[in-house]
C-alpha cells in the first residue's frame, strides 16, 4: 500500500483541478437538452434487465463464492448448484457488499463526488458506516469469509491505494452504469474516477469503465458481441494488452483460462462467458468453474449476463435462495425483492 494525491481528471471542458462534482455539474448544464433527448424510454424490457443485472451480480458472487480457491472443474464435472463454501449456501461477498454501498451513495439527494464514493465504499469494508453495532467493525470469522480487510489501528485514511490491478474494483463501479443510461460520457468519467480514487492502476481505471459502460450497453438492449464492440469504440485509452485480451477472448481455449486477482485475467474469462455461452445459467456456471477468484468472476459475468438475459433468465431457484446483510454487522437483509427495488430506483435517478 502507498499513500499518494490524485488530482481531479479534467473532463466536460471544466478547469484543470476542478472537482468531481464541478464536473457532473457542468456536464449535465452543459448537456441538459441533449440528455432529455438521449434519455431511454423506461419501458418493461429495460426494467427486467436492470433488475436482471443487479441481482445477477449477487447470485453469481454467491455461486463463485462456493468455488472461491478452488481448482479449475473438469467439463465433465462442473458445479451447477448453489453451494455452500465459506459462507452458508446463497450468501453474498464483500463484492456484492460494496457495489451496494457505492449504489446507495449515488441515490443520495446532494451529488457525490467519485472521491467521497469510493470513501463510503472503504468505510463501509471497515464497518465505520452509520447502522452498524457499536465499534461496528467485522472481526473474526464473517471478516475473513466476507473478504473484509480489518482496520489498521489508528484508522485508515482513505487517500490510501493500491498500485496492484486489483480486480475487486470492477465490481462496486456496475451501479453507475444504471444511474448514468442518459449519458455514456457520464457512465466512462464517473467509474474511471471512482476506480482511481483507490485504484489507480491503469487496468483497473480503464477496466473499471470497460466494465461499466459494457454493462450500460447491454442494460438498453444490445446484444453482447455488439455491445463488447461499442464498449471498446468508447474506451479508446485501454491499456494495449487488456484491449487484446478483450478483443481475443472469446477465442480463448478453456484450459487456458484462470480467474486470477487481476483486472485482465478476470475481464478475460468473462468476456469468455460471456461470448460462448446463451444463457446466464450456462454464463455463470462456465465462468465460476474455471476456480480460482470465483466469486469476483461470478459477480461480474453475473451483471452482464443478467442484463443479456434480464430477471426472468435468472434461474428461479438461485434468485430464491440469494441472500445476505450488507453491511455484515447490523446491515440491511438484502434478498431477490430488495435488490430489484434499488436497480427501479437507480435507473429512475
Amino acid at each position: 500500500m502507498q499513500t499518494v494525491r490524485r488530482p481531479p481528471s479534467p473532463a466536460c471542458g471544466c478547469p484543470v483541478g476542478a472537482s468531481p462534482v464541478l464536473h457532473r455539474r457542468t456536464w449535465g448544464a452543459r448537456t441538459h437538452a441533449v440528455r432529455r433527448a438521449d434519455m431511454p424510454a423506461i419501458t418493461p424490457d429495460l426494467r427486467e434487465r436492470a433488475r436482471g443485472c443487479l441481482l445477477g451480480v449477487a447470485v453469481g458472487d454467491a455461486f463463485g463464492m462456493a468455488l472461491e480457491g478452488a481448482p479449475m472443474q473438469p467439463v465433465n464435472a462442473q458445479v451447477r448448484e448453489m453451494r455452500r463454501g465459506r459462507l452458508p449456501e446463497g450468501s453474498f461477498t464483500a463484492n456484492t457488499g460494496t457495489m451496494l454501498t457505492l449504489a446507495e451513495g449515488l441515490l443520495e439527494a446532494e451529488p457525490q463526488s467519485a472521491e467521497q464514493l469510493a470513501a463510503r465504499v472503504e468505510a463501509t469494508r471497515a464497518g465505520r458506516v452509520d447502522g452498524a453495532r457499536s465499534g461496528g467493525q467485522a472481526t473474526g470469522f464473517w471478516a475473513r469469509a466476507l473478504g473484509i480487510q480489518p482496520r489498521p489501528k489508528g484508522g485508515t485514511a482513505i487517500s490510501e491505494v493500491t498500485s496492484s490491478p486489483d480486480a475487486e474494483v470492477l465490481i462496486r463501479c456496475l451501479p453507475i452504469a444504471l444511474a448514468t443510461l442518459d449519458n455514456r460520457f457520464a457512465c466512462l468519467a464517473l467509474a474511471r474516477d471512482v476506480a482511481r480514487a483507490t485504484h489507480p492502476h491503469p487496468d483497473c481505471t480503464s477496466g473499471s469503465a470497460f466494465a461499466t459502460v459494457l454493462l450500460w450497453h447491454l442494460v438498453q438492449g444490445m446484444a453482447p458481441r455488439q455491445a463488447v464492440q461499442q464498449s471498446l469504440q468508447a474506451c479508446a485509452d485501454l491499456p494495449p494488452l487488456l484491449d487484446e485480451t478483450i478483443r481475443w477472448a472469446s477465442t480463448r481455449v478453456r484450459h487456458t483460462l484462470a480467474n486470477g486477482s487481476e483486472v485482465q485475467q478476470i475481464i478475460e474469462s468473462t468476456i469468455w462467458g460471456l461470448l460462448t455461452t446463451a444463457s446466464f445459467a450456462e454464463a455463470v456456471t462456465r465462468v465460476a468453474n474455471l476456480g480460482g477468484n470465483a466469486a469476483t468472476a461470478g459477480a461480474l459475468i453475473g451483471a452482464w449476463a443478467g442484463a443479456a438475459y434480464r430477471h426472468s433468465g435468472i434461474p428461479a431457484d438461485w434468485r430464491g435462495q440469494v441472500c445476505g446483510a450488507w453491511p455484515p454487522r447490523g446491515g440491511h437483509l438484502w434478498r431477490e425483492k430488495e435488490f430489484l427495488q434499488l436497480a427501479e430506483r437507480l435507473v429512475l435517478t
